[in-house]
């Protein structure tokens, strides 16, 4: 039987920074890599960075328990499954995140998913918050209808918006159009090892 593959393999045992972080994540449509987008989060922060981080699947699209039956954990139980740094937790409505934040973790990522209305006093308490919208030409105009609706939100100009997957000409002809700065985010293979690219762009949005 083929063993299923180990994440994350460069996670660190020792960590080296302080202070709490809370990343939530947005998506303008089903499909655009939200969780895509989480799990590179993850491996930043929790690889790169060494931050003990918690990644919450706060939506109902279960997609966490796919990537669950898809590789091999160092712990699971019902409700998450962990791998050196990085925890993800199943399914955490809105009853299950104040007990998750308070736990020992120096990073929190919240993949709302598509359902970020009905989270949003969640998302807008975030310490980053982040739009991952889709390039396809057929999508391209739910990203504008998205800023519309949050135009009078208050603190919506500080949002991250991130293209997965895009061209560059995309990224910068839906930036002209947005008159806000997109940016994009490079292909990776394997979501749990980033790229220099990567790391430079997430360094340069987090520090």
């Amino acid at each position: 039987m083929k063993r299923k593959p180990m994440l994350f393999k460069r996670l660190s045992a020792v960590g080296n920074h302080t202070g709490k972080v809370t990343i939530g994540l947005a998506g303008i449509n089903r499909g655009c890599g939200v969780t895509y987008t989480g799990m590179l989060l993850a491996s930043y922060f929790g690889s790169e960075k060494r931050m003990r981080t918690a990644f919450l699947e706060c939506n109902n699209h279960t997609d966490f328990s796919r990537l669950q039956s898809a590789y091999e954990w160092d712990r699971e139980d019902e409700v998450s499954f962990s791998l050196g740094k990085v925890t993800f937790y199943k399914q955490a409505d809105c009853g299950r995140i104040p007990g998750i934040l308070s736990g020992d973790y120096d990073c929190f990522i919240l993949d709302f998913g598509t359902d970020c209305a009905a989270h949003m006093n969640e998302f807008i308490r975030c310490t980053y918050k982040i739009v991952v919208a889709d390039g396809a030409v057929w999508n391209q105009g739910r990203m504008l209808s998205f800023l519309e609706a949050a135009e009078n939100i208050t603190g919506n100009k500080e949002w991250i918006f991130l293209i997965p997957l895009a061209g560059r000409k995309t990224v910068n002809r839906l930036a002209n159009m947005a008159k806000r700065s997109i940016y994009r985010l490079p292909y990776e293979p394997d979501p749990t090892s980033i790229s220099e690219e990567t790391f430079k762009l997430f360094n340069f949005l987090f520090g």
